[in-house]
């Protein structure tokens, strides 16, 4: 019988797991606009004199042998236990694989039970999915996701534009964070399609809720361009490589370089100026008048109009009524025409053998942000082809997808003229204009204001930080609990949130957001703070106070038709609401005023 030989990297793993040996080190997320450490990210090395050295190499071997989740429980255990020791600040980005995230439901108990043990809350946890392995079971993947948000850590895509990731699973994820792809970030100074492309999911990521992070900066001409297109937390040699012992704060000359840069920016917001007239808002600004063909042209003078034409990417094929029935691709098309006898066969042929009978298709009137969410569910070799524009579904023009990205960036920019800094959010302007248009167009809609209670108290006791971070898991609460596409989420400032409600079940979204918020909170505390329900300090007259837990509270008014002049006498009326609610004990919880607007204001 024939014996197999040994597998030597097998014996390496066999060893390695055996007996840990493998290091973590540690490489500092930098957030720019605060000109200080947001967090480390934990990578593995295995001994440098052996076979598994490279971390490429060494997960590829565990993955084939069966023990790739063995190896990254005792990685992530690991990784949080040296974070600890060595008292790094911020939050902690842990690498996993989907196949560890399949089992998160089982294991996240546990996780959460002993960073519990090490003091260190979940809230400052976040896990990544790596794209290095394909995801078998979205379902799963939802539920285990949904386990570890329960326990209060955070998600983050990672490797944007990398292996499997694509922009569909950052939809279907809804992530924290998403991490761009280093090969997007290198050299982007001189790329300007690298510039559209990190704008493009900058706006989307504003949108989405999460924070944007880029990988690979190793450039300071890169720097200046990703500060300019609003990315805020970057990651690279630029700042620091990986080390077993890393620095816990920024040197002197970056924090200094950081710092200086930001200063401009903020007076640059400050005298904003609203978005002009001019700007583009809709599908019929971005249409050209192009070359388009019928049916009747043949295959043959498809093929030499792309070949005349090095810039001619897409053709649309419209029917005796200018409706377009298809679109014709440059690549695709002289693809098939190198075939063999293709043109021998299809050289006097209808072009319809070439062409894709379901092009991207839009309405004069469709708005920027709908155009944006369908083609970031389109696959990304179409993306270069752009899209046709009707209007009463005959053929208006065509647009490029380059241009789409721009006014996207545009509009984003002057959304973040008015946005909270640090939710981005919109802010106190943005609303009221979103509430009066609700108001003049006549729409049935919940209103709601939503408070943090006891906030003072927990900024004290705890730090400002972790008072921010409160203020976010806030705004990503109520983010989540929304539907984007007809609900409006704004942050006045401060713990102040304002919600437009227009989805039906908005009472059964506000309960949702109750217990979200009351799950999510619990990581912030000590285990003595939970205990007791709260914590004693000292008052203005130096004698001790005791404090609950912060709660989540809102005031809802529901409006309909003709109820209210504009957005002041709204707000007018969900003052004594909120009161309400502010003045009931228990966890979060919200009071809708079901009286009539005359009466509730004349109460108020």
């Amino acid at each position: 019988m024939r014996v197999p030989a040994p597998d030597p990297l097998a014996e390496a793993l066999d060893r390695l797991i055996e007996q840990l040996s493998f290091d973590i080190h540690f490489q500092p997320l930098v957030a720019i606009d605060r000109a200080e450490i947001y967090g480390f990210e934990a990578l593995t090395r295995a001994p440098a004199d052996g076979p598994l050295h490279s971390p490429l190499v060494l997960f590829e071997t565990a993955a084939r042998l069966g023990r790739l989740v063995e190896l990254e429980h005792l990685i992530v255990q690991r990784a949080i236990e040296r974070f600890k020791a060595l008292g790094l600040p911020g939050q902690l980005f842990l690498n996993v694989t989907a196949d560890t995230l399949m089992g998160a439901r089982e294991h996240a108990g546990l996780l959460a039970a002993e960073l519990a043990e090490l003091g260190l809350p979940t809230s400052r946890v976040v896990i990544e999915l790596t794209e290095t392995r394909p995801v078998e079971d979205l379902a799963q993947l939802d539920d285990a996701l949904q386990a570890l948000r329960e326990r209060g850590f955070r998600v983050a895509l990672d490797d944007l534009g990398e292996g499997f990731a694509s922009l569909r699973r950052w939809m279907e994820m809804r992530p924290d964070f998403v991490k761009i792809d280093r090969h997007f970030i290198d050299g982007i100074a001189q790329e300007p399609l690298k510039q559209q492309f990190v704008r493009s999911i900058v706006e989307m990521a504003a949108t989405s809720g999460c924070e944007v992070v880029a990988e690979g900066l190793e450039q300071e001409p890169d720097l200046d361009v990703l500060r300019r297109l609003g990315v805020t937390i970057c990651q690279g040699y630029l700042f620091a490589r990986p080390s077993a012992t890393p620095r816990t704060s920024l040197s002197a000359q970056w924090s200094g370089r950081l710092a200086a840069d930001a200063q401009p920016r903020l007076l640059q917001n400050d005298l904003a100026l609203p978005v002009s007239q001019g700007t583009i808002t809709s599908a019929a600004q971005l249409a050209r008048r192009g070359l388009t063909v019928t049916a009747a042209t043949n295959c043959r003078s498809i093929v030499d109009l792309f070949h005349g034409d090095e810039q001619l990417l897409a053709i649309p094929v419209l029917d005796d009524q200018q409706r377009p029935i298809g679109v014709l691709r440059s690549l695709h098309v002289l693809k098939r025409s190198t075939e063999r006898y293709f043109m021998d066969i299809f050289d006097k042929r209808s072009c319809v053998e070439l062409m894709d009978k379901s092009p991207l298709v839009f309405d004069v009137a469709t708005p920027l942000r709908a155009m944006s969410d369908a083609m970031s569910n389109l696959d990304e070799r179409l993306l270069i082809d752009g899209f046709i524009v009707t209007r009463d579904g005959a053929y208006f023009g065509a647009g490029r997808s380059s241009d789409l990205l721009k006014a996207v960036s545009d509009l984003q920019v002057h959304a973040a003229r008015y946005a909270n800094p640090l939710t981005l959010l919109p802010g106190n302007v943005p609303i009221d204009n979103h509430l009066d248009r609700l108001i003049e167009a006549g729409e049935t809609f919940a209103a709601v204001v939503w408070d943090i209670d006891h906030f003072k108290p927990f900024n004290d006791v705890y730090g400002y930080r972790v008072g921010d971070d409160i203020i976010r898991l806030a705004a990503r609460v109520l983010t989540h609990a929304a539907d984007p596409q007809v609900d409006f989420v704004g942050h006045i400032g401060g713990d102040d949130f304002v919600m437009a409600l227009t989805s039906p079940d908005w009472e059964a979204r506000l309960q949702r957001i109750c217990s979200a918020f009351d799950t999510g909170v619990r990581s912030f505390f000590s285990p003595e703070h939970l205990a007791a329900g709260g914590y004693v300090t000292l008052n203005r007259q130096n004698q001790p106070s005791f404090h609950p837990l912060p709660t989540f509270s809102a005031g809802a008014v529901l409006h309909l038709p003709g109820s209210f002049d504009g957005a002041r006498a709204l707000s007018a009326a969900l003052a004594e609401p909120k009161r309400v609610a502010k003045g009931r004990a228990g966890g979060s919880r919200f009071f809708v005023d079901r009286r009539t607007p005359q009466r509730a204001l004349l109460a108020a």
